[in-house]
């Protein structure tokens, strides 16, 4: 009688078992295929996120490909007063060069490479109408804003979007 009552018990285990199994795969699985499908879709939207940021950047340019040419002004230290700002005092900024990095695979660089050393103050008077238009609170915050608008202006100067990169020898502000 004891072996008939564990096998009837057994046996209720077995279908509760079953039936809780069945309740989960209908419940649970079709909640997790949506959750995943969601995160495929996120995971895609941050891939084409990447791919245009990488296209952008000017890293897809080789080192082997990147050329630097230093800028200076005749006289020594370039000075530029800056824009007053909320705190009203006179602010200024000094840099002992200008470096500008070109593309050597550009298609205009033979051009451009010329340019830039025949018309040399055209590169530092840039620099300092960018730099000259902005307040020390600015510059402050965001000098990756700064350098982005000095070789937009740059690039349009010159015409040529072989110009990748610009740096500064020693900037500081006051």
């Amino acid at each position: 009688m004891k072996k008939n009552i564990f096998t009837i018990i057994i046996m209720a285990l077995a279908v509760v078992n079953v039936v809780l199994t069945a309740v989960i795969v209908f419940t649970v699985v079709p909640s997790m295929n949506r959750t995943n499908n969601l995160i495929k879709q996120i995971t895609q939207v941050i891939d084409l996120e990447l791919e245009a940021s990488e296209m952008d950047d000017n890293s897809v340019v080789s080192i082997k490909d990147r050329e630097n040419h230093e800028f200076t002004n005749t006289a020594g230290t370039v000075t530029i007063n800056l824009k007053k700002g909320a705190d009203n005092k006179d602010h200024w900024a000094q840099l002992d060069a200008v470096i500008v990095t070109v593309n050597k695979s550009g298609e205009d660089y033979s051009d451009l490479v010329a340019n830039l050393t025949e018309k040399k103050s055209d590169v530092i008077n840039v620099v300092s109408d960018v730099i000259g238009g902005l307040d020390y609170e600015t510059i402050s915050s965001s000098r990756d804003d700064m350098k982005e608008e000095i070789i937009k202006r740059l690039q349009e100067h010159f015409e040529s979007e072989t110009i990748i990169d610009v740096s500064f020898d020693n900037l500081r502000f006051q």
